[in-house]
């Protein structure tokens, strides 16, 4: 009995001593974790977002740096927070002993500083802002433009800067030791390639900060790809101040780009060429005695001038409304809609995720059973209404015989910066090879002989119509008028399509014609 006892008693001594030694195992085990961890104090440097570039890579956004410090507790840190934050305040840190980051202006590194290069979101005189768009600082989520329609990808492939210092029992860093650097996918480049090419879209906005407009917009497409260059809208506004920008005038946020407008005689051009099409010739001649009488209305011409006897090429050199008037009654008002609609007109514009023109507005067949609303329509009046980017592909259509729907969106770039092309957008013919060359021709002249001689330049050749349009909108009294210069150029073999709208003009010879005659210019010079 006792050997018995003996026996259990030496067994549960031994069943003792190893849960003993399981328990301080245990203890140590977490507190040897819990001093690791608190050893060492990590602070944020900075933080990313995912890329957007443009066609060649360039970044459209974080293309500019600002520098980041981390500061510890040392005589030189001090005099630095001093002169950024003030002695007090200066004081206050270095007495924590704690880690303290700051943007500064000094790129100081030693034992007590590390400064970083970090990229600013949305520098000054960043490109392409209303297309780039802007993000909420709160939400971190993008609220227009490129930010917002690809803005699960650009949160995706954010990332975060972290500096790491070895600490005493107190939270102060401890001096001498090597701090660590942490990369958590912020050295990332993924992101949006976009279409534009930034020397030609700052080639753009420099043309329209130099111009008379001061709400509008001006836009290039390449004729091959139908890939949109430069896309600008003005007034810009400042992403990093937006109350501010939201006090001003003229819709500061607003992409006129994506906007419909009544476009006048820069219409022409389409019944023009749909006329063409239709087998009626270019001889075909209208003696304009400065009015047309439709019904009880009279359509004048501009400022009622009596243009005498004209062919469809003097008619749109002049811009003869009652040349055009008389045109239309030669043609199905119903096939010639159809015609509008195969270049894109009445239909929204998706350029890219997120990036959508607005519809704009054909007139329906009934209504163009009335005789004054056929008179309208026929030199773009009325209630028609287009957007410039529809404009775009109206006028590629017109220079090539083909409807191309224009894009923004070239790719998606991944970690390592390898880009996925996008599919590239529809493309097809709806004008003859005869038509378009006549069409070349008649635009050709416009320019060299007609009143958009404000567009003629001397180093190469240039196509287009001018517009100016009656907006049925009111200001103290006076109606403004939307005035327009679309053509493309060189013009003999188009490579380039360009748009200039001015929201409230006084004519397109005078405020449009020159800003595509600056944008031809510059593109033909720099490439």
């Amino acid at each position: 009995m006792r050997n018995r006892a003996v026996v259990l008693f030496s067994v549960l001594s031994f069943c003792l001593l190893l849960l003993t030694v399981r328990i301080l195992s245990v203890t140590a085990k977490d507190y040897s974790s819990a001093a690791k961890a608190n050893s060492r104090k990590t602070v944020l440097v900075a933080e990313s977002r995912g890329k957007i570039y443009d066609r060649s890579m360039k970044p459209l956004v974080d293309g500019e740096e600002k520098l980041v410090s981390v500061f510890t507790p040392s005589i030189r840190s001090k005099q630095i927070l001093s002169r950024l934050l003030g002695e007090e305040r200066a004081q206050e840190i270095i007495e924590s002993k704690k880690p303290y980051v700051s943007i500064t202006d000094e790129d100081v590194n030693d034992e007590s500083i590390c400064t970083f290069h970090v990229p600013e979101r949305y520098p000054e005189n960043a490109l392409a802002c209303h297309l780039v768009g802007y993000v909420d600082p709160k939400s971190k989520n993008g609220v227009s433009g490129i930010e917002r329609g690809y803005n699960d990808y650009l949160t995706e492939n954010s990332g975060k800067l972290f500096a790491s210092f070895s600490v005493d029992a107190s939270g102060g860093v401890l001096q001498g030791v090597k701090r660590q650097i942490n990369d958590e996918n912020y050295s990332s480049k993924a992101g949006v390639v976009l279409t534009i090419d930034s020397d030609i879209q700052r080639i753009t906005e420099n043309a329209l900060e130099n111009s008379r407009i001061k709400s509008g917009c001006a836009l290039v497409m390449h004729v091959e790809s139908g890939e949109i260059l430069s896309m600008a809208s003005v007034p810009e506004y400042d992403r990093n101040n937006l109350e501010k920008e939201l006090e001003k005038g003229n819709a500061p946020l607003v992409n006129k780009a994506l906007r419909s407008y009544s476009v006048g005689s820069v219409f022409k051009s389409v019944v023009a060429a749909y006329a063409l099409e239709c087998g009626i010739g270019e001889e075909t001649e209208y003696i304009c005695t400065g009015t047309f009488k439709v019904g009880d209305t009279v359509f004048s011409c501009y400022h009622g001038k009596e243009h005498g006897r004209q062919t469809m090429k003097e008619a749109l050199q002049n811009s003869c409304n009652a040349y055009f008037i008389q045109l239309f009654e030669k043609l199905d008002a119903e096939s010639l809609l159809m015609f509008c609609r195969s270049l894109g007109l009445s239909a929204q514009t998706k350029l890219a995720e997120g990036i959508i023109g607005e519809k704009g507005c054909l007139p329906e067949s009934d209504l163009l059973r009335l005789p004054g609303e056929r008179a309208n329509f026929s030199f773009g009046q009325g209630k028609l209404l287009i957007t410039p980017v529809q404009m775009l592909a109206v006028y590629h259509a017109i220079a090539t015989g083909y409807y191309v729907r224009p894009t923004v969106a070239f790719g998606l770039a991944n970690k390592d910066g390898l880009v996925t092309k996008e599919k590239t957008g529809e493309k097809r013919r709806v004008l003859s090879e005869k038509t378009v060359k006549r069409m070349r021709n008649l635009l050709a002249s416009v320019v060299s002989n007609g009143n958009a001689k404000s567009a003629k330049s001397r180093i190469l050749k240039l196509a287009g119509k001018t517009g100016t349009a009656q907006s049925g909108v009111y200001d103290r009294g006076r109606e403004v008028c939307r005035t327009w210069f679309c053509g493309f150029f060189p013009a003999e073999n188009p490579h380039y399509i360009a748009v200039i709208l001015n929201e409230d003009g006084e004519g397109g010879a005078v405020d449009c014609a020159p800003v595509f005659k600056d944008i031809a210019e510059n593109i033909v010079n720099s490439h």
